[in-house]
């Protein structure tokens, strides 16, 4: 099996190069002489040099964190996900009707009829068998360990529903490698293998690892409760239908996607109501054919590639950081329309080395707090196929200018400007209160910044470590990015 970075390093990578790694600069006040420019919209007051350098030029991460991420109402219609969960999925407690010693089995152990099983101690080359059709099974892990080489630890091979529960402070580890043998027809691809419904709950923790997927489920899969370390050559944990997160606390290191939701119908989708997932992986950190949404998870991402692809995202609250070698969120599917993305609510925090936004249908902002880091000139800090409406939130994001549309739909405040600069960012209003910041080590050409707080004939400084400016709001959508730029 191959040798894989540790996912808690990989989020303290994340944390480190999101916006709370740099420290503010101290403020002092100078007279320096100063030029003022002024255009038929919008008076702008570029500060020279010599002043620029001993001015206030950022904020602290503490300041920032002050700054609330108001919920706005989403311009799309949401679907309803207030059912996703049932009281079964979520319950902790059971009733044991099956003790099942592993060091007492060999080759398998079948699960034939209904009803709750506990498996605890060790074995190698062993595997757990659900074969009751349209019934309904409960699988305890009690400080349970197997080890196998090509046959998966846990295969449902036919139920209603499954539940893989672990008990209360134990730890439980289910390893293959290698290739897994397939049973007749059907592909084994994965540690956990489950052809029907499969939930996780608990009050343990779990370590899944493999060589191909870590889990599989050719229905819906849950998380529903306790902690789940998934180490994969292949996908993290791969659904046909659907991927639904709550209360629970998940950390994946993938070789390929670390959620995978995809199904031949094109309506599979990734669904976090609350919880901490914490993704490490080489392709998409989540992928989903249909929608991405986010209710209320905090989520980590540190990708290779894309942090999030799907056809639809919906960002309606938590907290979701990325870090990614290509675009930070992508809203993509070239076999399905009304593609976007759509920030609700939340704090949203991206790092991209591709587009910091990149949807291939509209782009909608209606609240959260949004920041984000482009750090490649050939790609662009925002970019869409359709176009772009805001009407509450924060944004805050530097980068490229390259194909970077002017925005003419906000209702609120909103400037584009070229400053070309690398280092600390933040916005403030005459009395010196932040309305949004940026921390980072990166240059850029341009930024982009639109707040509730940006009002009509306002004053506002933009400050970097080595320029600022100030502008009076004569008009709500300022740019004064360089026309041939400007991709309309």
């Amino acid at each position: 099996m191959k040798k894989k970075l540790l996912t808690v390093a990989l989020s303290a990578l994340l944390l480190a190069s999101c916006s709370d790694s740099v420290t503010s600069l101290a403020s002092t006040e100078t007279s320096s002489e100063t030029t003022t420019e002024t255009t038929s919209e919008t008076t702008v007051e570029t500060t020279s040099e010599e002043e620029s350098e001993s001015s206030s030029a950022v904020a602290t991460s503490d300041e920032d964190d002050l700054i609330d991420a108001i919920d706005g109402t989403s311009l799309v219609e949401l679907n309803d996900y207030s059912d996703e969960f049932k009281s079964a999925e979520l319950e902790t407690t059971y009733e044991v009707d099956t003790t099942v010693d592993l060091s007492t089995v060999t080759d398998s152990y079948t699960i034939s009829v209904a009803g709750t099983f506990l498996f605890t101690g060790s074995a190698t080359n062993v595997q757990i068998i659900v074969n009751v059709d349209g019934e309904k099974v409960h699988v305890i892990l009690d400080d349970a360990t197997i080890t196998n080489q090509n046959i998966a630890c846990i295969y449902v091979k036919a139920a209603d529903k499954v539940y893989v529960t672990t008990a209360d402070g134990t730890t439980n580890t289910l390893t293959s490698t290698g290739e897994i043998a397939d049973d007749e027809d059907e592909d084994l691809n994965a540690t956990i293998y489950s052809k029907d419904d499969l939930v996780i709950n608990g009050l343990g923790t779990l370590n899944v690892n493999s060589e191909e997927n870590g889990i599989t489920a050719n229905d819906d899969f849950k998380v529903t409760g306790g902690t789940l370390y998934v180490t994969a050559d292949n996908h993290g944990i791969r659904a046909n239908d659907s991927i639904r997160i709550t209360l629970s606390t998940l950390y994946i290191d993938a070789g390929k996607d670390g959620l995978h939701a995809e199904n031949d119908d094109l309506d599979s989708y990734v669904y976090v109501e609350d919880g901490t997932v914490y993704i490490a992986s080489v392709d998409q950190a989540i992928q989903a054919s249909y929608e991405f949404y986010n209710a209320g998870g905090t989520i980590y991402i540190v990708s290779q590639d894309e942090g999030i692809k799907a056809a639809q995202i919906n960002l309606i609250g938590g907290e979701l950081n990325i870090v990614a070698g290509d675009d930070g969120l992508n809203a993509s599917n070239k076999e399905l329309e009304n593609l976007f993305i759509n920030i609700v609510g939340g704090k949203l925090d991206i790092f991209a080395e591709g587009d910091g936004i990149d949807s291939n249908g509209a782009v909608y902002i209606s609240g959260g707090y949004t920041k984000i880091v482009q750090a490649n000139e050939s790609k662009s800090l925002l970019n869409y196929d359709g176009t772009m409406t805001i009407t509450g939130g924060t944004l805050i994001g530097v980068g490229s200018k390259d194909d970077f549309k002017s925005n003419e739909s906000a209702v609120q405040g909103t400037i584009q400007t070229e400053i070309n600069s690398s280092g600390d960012i933040a916005v403030r209003d005459a009395d010196g209160t932040l309305i949004a910041s940026v921390f980072t080590d990166e240059s850029y050409q341009m930024v982009f910044v639109t707040s509730p707080e940006l009002l009509l004939d306002g004053t506002y400084t933009i400050a970097t470590e080595s320029t600022s400016e100030e502008f009076v709001l004569t008009d709500l959508n300022y740019n004064d990015v360089t026309a041939d730029e400007v991709v309309e």
